[in-house]
């Protein structure tokens, strides 16, 4: 029963949700964004592409979501073997104390972030964890709702480099 209220809830904050912004679609280009890092600065979409252009893991994730506390550790151990690509995990849903709490506690080799409302509109899912592939010229070529690990990872990357 639970879990069916849950869904309910799920489809309905889906259609319901802040559309009046650019959203994030498979095979479109990336809604712009910048958001806090929790080390300290700003991670903005636009400057990386324009400076680094390296394709982007964007993992969503919050303090409260047991399958988030369990991926962080997959998704660092992933990018600490990827250089080639950028991996940015960002808080959303979540109270900030309670992000800045889980990030010092599971310290991931990969920057992690605060999402705001309108970020939120942007990289909708159908509940967390959820991960954006953003190739390096901006274009989201995949999401994954869900858990990701290594392999999945290297499948989605692998599926934009050719």
């Amino acid at each position: 029963m639970f879990i069916a209220v849950v869904a309910i809830g799920l489809v309905v904050a889906w259609i319901v949700r802040d559309t009046s912004g650019p959203t994030a679609v498979r095979g479109g280009a990336a809604p712009e964004f910048t958001v806090t890092l929790i080390g300290g600065g700003e991670f903005d979409l636009a400057s990386h592409l324009e400076e680094d252009g390296r394709p982007i893991v964007l993992n969503l994730w919050a303090s409260w979501c047991g399958p988030c506390r369990t991926e962080i550790p997959a998704i660092s151990r992933w990018s600490e073997g990827n250089p080639g690509t950028l991996v940015l995990g960002v808080a959303v849903e979540d109270q900030e104390d309670d992000s800045r709490t889980l990030a010092a506690e599971l310290d991931p080799a990969y920057q992690l972030a605060i999402g705001s409302t309108e970020f939120r509109s942007a990289y909708p899912s159908l509940g967390l964890p959820a991960t954006y592939i953003i190739d390096g010229a901006g274009n989201i070529a995949d999401l994954i709702n869900g858990v990701v690990d290594e392999t999945s990872l290297d499948e989605a990357l692998e599926a934009i480099s050719g």
